[in-house]
């Protein structure tokens, strides 16, 4: 009777303390809930969940790359090609229109070719022949104005001899053609010679030399002018 008494009052304080022991983990855990709770309510700090804007930032971003605003496309602007120049030389040449005859006064003329030109006022010339017959005429002017004065020379040409390819300009006058190079510099000496291709036995060629670049230029209409005035046959 007594063991039977013992065993019940062992079960008695067995199940009490298991009671005591469920009811204080419920307690201990309605407690931590509501501490939770509570901080999470009074805590100045707010947790965000940023997966949200994440995904929502991401995909701005990826509709921003896919739409990207395209700005207008620059048209290039093709280079405007300037048409060339004409290559203008410093030097006159025997078709402009300033060629100068006003102050060819005297006459030269002979009579075993008929060569006949016109030289400025003031000027002498010597004449050269060969076996009776005229080689070549030298003029030169006074040297009051030039110095030294010009130089120009009136030369008989064989016409086997002529070579158009040595030429780099041609041109049709009334009775010849006449054939010619930009001019020559040799120590600021400057020379240009004009061939006179003629449909006679002979040919000529008229020279011009003188020192002086700027000289040299300031003569030249005068020198085409005599050109001009050239007869022959």
């Amino acid at each position: 009777m007594n063991k039977i008494k013992k065993t019940h009052t062992a079960w008695i304080k067995y199940a009490a303390s298991l009671g005591i022991h469920l009811l204080l983990f419920f307690l201990i855990s309605l407690i931590l809930d509501i501490s939770v709770s509570d901080d999470t309510l009074r805590s100045p700090y707010v947790q965000v969940s940023t997966g949200r804007f994440i995904k929502e930032a991401k995909t701005e971003e990826e509709v921003t790359s896919d739409e990207e605003i395209k700005e207008p496309e620059k048209i290039e602007e093709k280079e405007t090609v300037e048409p060339a120049e004409k290559n203008v030389s410093y030097f006159f040449s025997p078709d402009d229109k300033n060629i100068d005859t006003t102050g060819l006064r005297n006459i030269y003329s002979e009579k075993t070719l008929n060569v006949r030109i016109k030289y400025p006022a003031g000027w002498t010339f010597i004449d050269q022949n060969v076996k009776k017959k005229l080689d070549g005429v030298t003029f030169w002017g006074l040297a009051d104005i030039y110095d030294p004065p010009p130089y120009i020379h009136l030369e008989v040409k064989e016409k086997y001899l002529f070579n158009p390819s040595r030429y780099k300009y041609s041109e049709e006058m009334d009775d010849y053609t006449i054939f010619y190079n930009d001019p020559e510099e040799t120590a600021d000496q400057y020379t240009q010679i004009i061939y006179i291709r003629t449909n006679d036995d002979e040919d000529y060629s008229l020279k011009l030399i003188m020192k002086g670049k700027d000289a040299f230029k300031t003569f030249q209409p005068v020198f085409f002018g005599m050109l001009k005035t050239f007869k022959f046959g």
